[in-house]
């Protein structure tokens, strides 16, 4: 292998440093990169370098790799390797000129962790060994509750005593999450929900010949069809570990003509950044791949970070979660240590060692039912004494609270991001298009959306998944949904505005959304309902085309067209429903001020499936 240092023309930053390029070159005789990574940013600590690929694949093995524990927020923590670990660097870029990365077992292809100015530009990221379990079903037996799969020919597995379990370069992975996907559309199956395995029953499995398994003991409503893809990722809070691009306290990251093939995790988890933007990144299927999934958890997702968030000309594609999801975190009070001073638990398992908050940052009080705001303070110290346990001191007495365990804490000082999301297309995913909960300005047009759930869902709970995140200003416009909801598990609106507050909680004097404009759209779906809200002040659905796709039966009959509880200010108008379902209603419950032209009937009639929540 050769390695040149060049050094690159009057590129000066505003450190000052000169930046250098090495250039790594393709060479056949190489079986392993990792070490000519390792060296070459080992050697700029600093930063101030750039890495340029010439064209080719590149392997990279975990052996040689760097090693670090990295609490990654929505994935799994861990001590993991690590091939390009950017750590305290500034100024660096990693240029592929089309460079494929391939990597060999359960290692992270890029950290980026209290960097300022990266640039990440022109390659592919896929793994030898996929972190999901692929296999058409070529047989069931209903009345036996069994099913038979023909692997893909690249599955690598072992069987021992009816366990099936399978395997990678240095890692094994028992069943666990599944789902089933139609070979014809590449998206998840009509009503997939049915044929949804409970992983507490555990498969018996009989290899009847080499690539061919039959199970049985499955648990679920029916049998997968023949013909139809089984997809597995593997055991809930053991199967987010390979994040493809974690990023972690840094600032000015660019991200453009980034290819994520596959990934043990999220494809790309921003925690704690400030300025992000992807153009031309994607994690669509690679040409020619027989497989259905590309990484086995969200596309993108940004949790606590501000500044501006921008993705552009993106495909988000096969992923089993969602094209993006855009959060602050919630903390739960757990104890009150003094007038000033309180200790806080993250409620989810995959939020600990987040770093939430840092001294001179504003912390927001709320009742965790009824999401309501309590009182606010700043932080005059935060002591993190382990990833699970937080002490607070602040600069004025603690907000009126009787009773700790009713409480928690937001960061307002982070999370605030502005988005813009424009020229994309999320499609034959698992979960839903694009979460959002921020009160940034967010804007979201010229896309298509045609994801197994929601498109836009726009929520907020302490109860569960623990993100924050009130909104105040959310465009949708000039967008194109296409039959949107298609899993079954309960009904899933195009527009879905769902703050997790308990019937008994909501009112009408306060609301948890602000100022959310849904116009200008284009739905053609099957399902009966295309907009759900609740507490949201202003809210304006107007000059939209809905059309009735026919594509499927409807799963929820009967549903309003649209459905709003306990809103403000609502306008409804301008929209087109003459291609929509001859039987429409719009459902307004307990709404301040509304403004409608429609001709549909308005009644009183909540979705029961959400309004229960």
């Amino acid at each position: 292998m050769k390695k040149t240092a060049i050094l690159a023309s009057a590129i000066l930053f505003a450190s000052c440093a000169v930046q250098t390029t090495e250039t790594i070159v393709c060479d056949s005789s190489v079986s392993d990169y990792t070490a000519s990574v390792r060296e070459a940013l080992a050697n700029h600590p600093d930063g101030n370098i750039t890495l340029e690929f010439e064209p080719g694949r590149y392997d990279f093995y975990p052996e040689t790799a760097s090693e670090q524990y990295l609490r990654i927020s929505n994935n799994d923590n861990g001590l993991k390797r690590i091939i390009f670990n950017l750590n305290g660097m500034n100024n660096v870029s990693v240029r592929g000129n089309g460079a494929e990365f391939v990597f060999h077992g359960a290692e992270i292809p890029f950290s980026v962790k209290d960097c300022n100015n990266i640039t990440l530009e022109g390659f592919s990221i896929d793994y030898e060994d996929h972190f999901t379990m692929e296999g058409e079903v070529i047989a069931n037996d209903p009345a036996e509750k069994s099913f038979t799969l023909r692997l893909l020919d690249d599955e690598k597995y072992t069987i021992t005593d009816g366990d099936f379990r399978f395997c990678g370069y240095n890692w094994e992975s028992a069943l666990g999450e599944n789902i089933v996907f139609d070979k014809a559309t590449r998206s998840p199956y009509y009503y997939t929900s049915a044929y949804e395995h409970w992983t507490a029953h555990r498969f018996n499995a009989v290899e009847l010949e080499k690539g061919v398994v039959k199970f049985s003991n499955l648990y679920s409503r029916e049998v997968p069809p023949v013909g139809s893809i089984w997809v597995d990722k593997g055991r809930h809070s053991l199967n987010r570990y390979c994040p493809a691009l974690a990023l972690t306290d840094s600032k000015d990251i660019v991200i453009k003509d980034v290819h994520v093939y596959h990934s043990g995790a999220m494809a790309l988890i921003a925690q704690c950044c400030e300025n992000i933007s992807l153009d031309g990144y994607s994690t669509a299927q690679k040409e020619g791949s027989p497989r259905m999934i590309t990484a086995s958890a969200d596309a993108t997702h940004f949790v606590d970070c501000k500044g501006g968030i921008t993705m552009e000309n993106c495909r988000f594609e096969s992923m089993l979660d969602d094209a993006t999801n855009v959060h602050q975190t919630y903390m739960l009070v757990k104890r009150l240590l003094g007038d000033k001073s309180f200790a806080a638990s993250f409620g989810h398992f995959q939020q600990e060692g987040n770093r939430f908050a840092d001294k001179g940052d504003v912390l927001r009080f709320v009742d965790k039912t009824s999401l309501r705001p309590i009182g606010t303070a700043r932080i005059a110290s935060v002591d993190r004494v382990n990833d699970n346990w937080y002490e607070f001191e602040l600069d004025t007495d603690i907000p009126e609270i009787a009773n700790p365990y009713d409480v928690a804490v937001e960061n307002i000082s982070r999370g605030t991001s502005n988005v813009v999301i424009r020229n994309c297309t999320v499609r034959y995913n698992r979960a839903r298009s694009l979460l959002l909960s921020t009160p940034g300005d967010v804007l979201v047009e010229n896309c298509d959306f045609a994801s197994m759930m929601a498109g836009i869902r726009i929520c907020g709970d302490a109860n569960y998944w623990f993100e924050a995140g009130e909104t105040k200003n959310i465009v949708v416009r000039g967008n194109h949904f296409q039959d949107l909801g298609i899993g079954g598990h309960s009904p899933q609106a195009v527009l879905q505005i769902d703050p997790v507050i308990p019937k008994e909680a909501r009112t009408n004097d306060y609301y948890y959304h602000r100022n959310i404009v849904f116009e200008n759209n284009t739905v053609d779906t099957f399902d009966c309902q295309i907009v759900y809200a609740i507490g949201v002040e202003n809210l304006a659905i107007r000059n939209n085309v809905f059309n009735d796709s026919h594509s499927y039966e409807p799963i929820y009959p009967g549903l309003s067209v649209i459905d709003l509880q306990y809103c403000g200010r609502v306008d409804i108008s301008g929209n087109d429903f003459s291609g929509w379902k001859k039987d429409a209603t719009v459902s307004i419950h307990s709404c301040a001020d509304l403004n409608t032209d429609t001709a549909l009937p308005v009644i009183d009639k909540p979705n029961p499936f959400f309004f229960e929540n």
